[in-house]
């Protein structure tokens, strides 16, 4: 992968991806602003904005109009809010990249934002944030970060709450839209086939001159949880959501490979210790897994999956021995070397992709700060020691800083508290 790293004339970051062998190019746009960086009165403003990007501009004055244009192109596209960043992406064949820089420059720095269309997407992310909190397999991973970072906004939805999305106004969209929507607040990464031309059609299209505005830094926060946390939302269904949340790493930390191991061991993939103890032999759950959310300063390692109530206590039993297991015996060599290759290979077919590398890179560059190539990173990743694993279980792996979510018919979290002591 030979990345390049140029800025343009007005300040916009730029990384080059040059892909051999493909006829596609993929467009990929990173901002620095998230939900994080919301007030209480702005709750969901992020996503909301990212909303109407996609609802027409100066010169493409309807979401009909801009999104037949890209339809017609055949063009995969899409856009994401996090609670740091928000990302847009199109990938089209290489002979549209003109079209291509021109639309997403045109959506990002003249949307028109109108009242009217404001007023009817309201009614849109109404009906999303209904979606995410009627299913349960959606909405437990939002009710641990809540639990886990009460106090922060990182704590909050990034979609807002129906009432802070309905209060939203337009004059609160335009200001936060241009006080981080420029150049230095930006990234902008292009992978696949790209030819002579590029340069000047940037130059046509993301390098025109623009306001400059904030950028998006964000208050410290580090959970010091001082006793576990027991987080219920009740609910009358047949099937309970568990999700078992430690506080971890941000980015940059020296051990996030270590942790990204001891999460795939713990519950990855369908040989994973969770997955073959809870699933295989006890039959208690369809679905098990583990993951890791990072932010600047901070993180989450959780356990997550849907259990039938009665065979709840056991389940948590036996997931809390499988995490202290870990945690005072650590990991063998064969299993370590094993998750290796899984990641590795799961990695390398990911790179396939053009829109994958353009993501990968620009997540390195935004948010880590560095400008590994895939050959590093899977050198570092072979480096890391099982001993390494092992201290990263012991530091995250703590009951006493635990935060337990369930979705279900529970009233009382007190039956609950127990298995966390």
């Amino acid at each position: 992968m030979l990345t390049k790293y140029t800025k343009l004339p007005n300040g916009l970051p730029l990384i080059t991806v040059p892909v051999a062998g493909t006829e596609a190019v993929c467009v990929h746009v990173l901002v620095r602003v998230g939900s994080r960086l919301e007030n209480t009165k702005q709750g969901g403003l992020s996503h909301f904005l990212e909303h109407m990007m996609f609802k027409g501009t100066e010169r493409r004055p309807t979401a009909r109009v801009l999104t037949q244009i890209l339809d017609g192109l055949g063009a995969e596209y899409n856009a994401y809010t996090t609670k740091e960043y928000t990302g847009y992406y199109i990938k089209a064949a290489a002979d549209h990249l003109p079209v291509v820089l021109d639309v997403l420059a045109d959506m990002l720095w003249y949307s028109r934002c109108e009242g009217v269309e404001m007023e009817r997407e309201k009614k849109v992310i109404v009906e999303e944030i209904n979606m995410y909190q009627d299913n349960p397999l959606m909405h437990i991973g939002d009710l641990l970060e809540n639990g886990v970072f009460t106090g922060s906004t990182l704590g909050k939805l990034i979609s807002g709450t129906r009432d802070s999305v309905v209060s939203l106004n337009r004059s609160q969209l335009v200001n936060f839209w241009q006080s981080y929507y420029h150049p230095k607040n930006m990234l902008l990464i292009a992978a696949g086939k790209l030819n002579s031309k590029f340069p000047q059609l940037l130059n046509k299209t993301f390098g025109v001159k623009r306001p400059q505005g904030s950028l998006g830094k964000f208050a410290s926060f580090v959970p010091q949880p001082k006793k576990p946390k027991v987080v219920l939302h009740y609910k009358d269904t047949e099937q309970v959501q568990l999700a078992l949340g430690f506080p971890s790493y941000g980015w940059k930390h020296k051990n996030l490979l270590a942790l990204e191991l001891l999460s795939i061991i713990l519950g990855g993939n369908m040989s994973s210790r969770l997955f073959m103890r809870l699933r295989e032999q006890e039959g208690l759950c369809y679905s098990i897994r583990t993951g890791t959310e990072c932010y600047q300063g901070t993180g989450l390692f959780a356990v997550q999956a849907g259990l039938d109530q009665k065979r709840l206590p056991l389940a948590i039993s036996l997931i809390r021995e499988e995490l202290e297991k870990i945690s005072s015996r650590g990991v063998e060599g064969d299993e370590l070397n094993r998750t290796k290759e899984y990641i590795k290979g799961r990695f390398i077919l990911a790179l396939e992709d053009s829109a994958s590398q353009a993501e990968w890179v620009g997540k390195q560059w935004f948010l880590e700060d560095s400008r590994e190539t895939p050959h590093q990173y899977l050198s570092r990743l072979q480096a890391v020691e099982a001993k390494s694993v092992k201290q990263v279980a012991q530091e995250l792996i703590n009951f006493k800083k635990a935060t337990l979510a369930l979705i279900g018919p529970f009233k009382k979290s007190d039956t609950w508290f127990k298995f966390l002591k």
